[in-house]
């Protein structure tokens, strides 16, 4: 079977840390997103994805190489070079690395979930329909899904009763590719999922584990707070981190060489401190992200932040609610 992991985006909303990382390879406790999924997907059958690029492609290629390293026997990439062709564009791009394997898994690289494929795909084949979308309980900010009795997608937004959201997780037959625009920016829930709904042959597949989406500071910072939170045979299911243990009065992901012994530090609430973190001396951090090789300076206060990897916090800093970067 094959998948597609849809990572060409520029992840505006994690300015300025997109600039430089793409949005794909943002670390969540200390572990870059995309190759957590990569290695799971290979856990659960997947021998061969696509991966597409457009925004800062090469460090993507450089983490990804030829996906041996994730247990995959092939790694391909399809560059978006010209522009963003969105995601169904995306798939109608890369659909000669697609074809030949049957049955196509579509998904998102900003979210982690523990979705078991082999139920997933179940649900797909007893459907019947060209496509199925994996839909999660539906929350604030996101667009309403519904259904009806008999797990069909009817329809999106607006005036729908929809008690559920699209997780960016989807199965779909190599026909759905036929029915994407050619050679032009196309997104295939607009363009391709309405279209299947109003006839009656988009299904839906219900999860009720976990789903989270670390596309924006609030929910990057909040998906981090939860995962941390998890109990540690549930996290593992969601891939490989840092090893969560108490610090000072706080639970903490917590990376190799992180130096939290400087006098007078005070750790409160839940943080995921990254691989060759210093907090100085006198520092006080409380439901905060810092990310790898970061530094906090002495005396420094931050509450509800995330700090990118790399940045220097200076002495005395004080912030809230914010998130910091070089």
């Amino acid at each position: 079977m094959k998948a597609m992991l849809l990572a060409a985006g520029y992840g505006e909303r994690m300015l300025p840390i997109t600039r430089v990382v793409p949005k794909p390879l943002i670390p969540v406790l200390g572990r870059p997103l995309a190759p957590q999924i990569l290695s799971r997907l290979a856990t659960e059958g997947i021998d061969e994805a696509v991966i597409n690029l457009h925004h800062l492609p090469q460090p993507l290629r450089d983490a990804f190489g030829d996906g041996a390293a994730f247990g995959l026997s092939a790694l391909h990439f399809s560059l978006e070079e010209e522009r963003l062709l969105g995601t169904g564009g995306g798939l109608a791009h890369a659909a000669a690395h697609l074809t030949g394997a049957g049955t196509i898994l579509v998904r998102n690289s900003d979210f982690l979930a523990d979705i078991p494929l082999a139920m997933a795909i179940a649900s797909h084949i007893r459907s019947g329909c060209p496509a199925t979308l994996v839909l999660a309980r539906h929350r604030a900010g996101y667009t309403t899904v519904a259904i009806d009795d008999r797990h069909r997608v009817v329809g999106f937004g607006g005036k729908t009763d929809g008690h559920h959201l699209f997780t960016g997780y989807h199965l779909i037959e190599e026909s759905v590719l036929d029915l994407i625009p050619r050679d032009a920016p196309s997104d295939i829930v607009r363009d391709v999922y309405f279209g299947l709904a109003a006839d009656g042959r988009l299904n839906a597949h219900v999860h009720d584990g976990f789903w989270w989406e670390f596309g924006d500071p609030r929910g990057y910072l909040l998906g981090s707070m939860r995962v941390v939170a998890l109990p540690a045979e549930q996290r593992v299911r969601l891939g490989d981190f840092d090893v969560v243990r108490e610090v000072g009065g706080a639970i903490a992901a917590v990376g190799a060489g992180a130096d939290l012994g400087a006098p007078g530090v005070a750790f409160a609430g839940t943080l995921a401190i990254g691989m060759g973190v210093m907090v100085g001396e006198g520092a006080t951090l409380e439901d905060t992200v810092v990310m790898p090789d970061a530094w906090v300076g002495p005396g420094s206060t931050l509450r509800r932040c995330i700090v990118g990897p790399g940045t220097e916090i200076p002495l005395g800093f004080s912030a809230s609610d914010a998130l910091l970067a070089a």
